[in-house]
């Protein structure tokens, strides 16, 4: 649980502070330095929680159930509610979201119609590759990771 100080900041002290953030935040060239900076800014259960709501909002847009997505991320339902509420008044991560998966889906679908092709049975395919494609496949469906 964070704890703020019960006493406000400024508006314009506040939009500073948010400047500085995104300064040192959002204007990373590689997923090398945006790392380090996470690292030296967020403690290790910090990290974990962000990782993890930034995932339920993930899974929720891509229609996994609540409970395959508590299971998964060991939250509670209460946790995935919570999210799924506000996601409906995002503005800014569910539209970055649904390019991605928009993407996602292409390349499942790409990977289903792979496995429909390459299928066990045929002459030269390796049974056991081909029943590890489609256990992946259908893990993928199910959990959406």
């Amino acid at each position: 649980m964070v704890r703020n100080s019960r006493f406000l900041l400024q508006k314009d002290l506040l939009d500073k502070l948010f400047n500085l953030f995104f300064e040192v935040m959002g204007k990373k060239s590689s997923k090398e330095e945006f790392m380090k900076v996470v690292f030296d800014l967020l403690s290790p259960a910090e990290r974990i929680m962000v990782a993890k709501r930034v995932a339920i909002i993930f899974l929720l847009m891509k229609k996994i159930d609540y409970y395959n997505i508590c299971e998964k991320l060991k939250v509670s339902p209460s946790t995935v509610a919570k999210f799924a509420l506000l996601m409906e008044k995002s503005e800014g991560i569910v539209p970055t979201f649904k390019n991605i998966v928009k993407i996602e889906k292409v390349a499942l679908f790409l990977k289903e119609i792979f496995n429909e092709i390459y299928h066990p049975g045929l002459h030269g395919i390796d049974w056991k590759s081909a029943r590890e494609r489609k256990i992946s496949l259908d893990k993928e469906k199910t959990f959406g990771i």
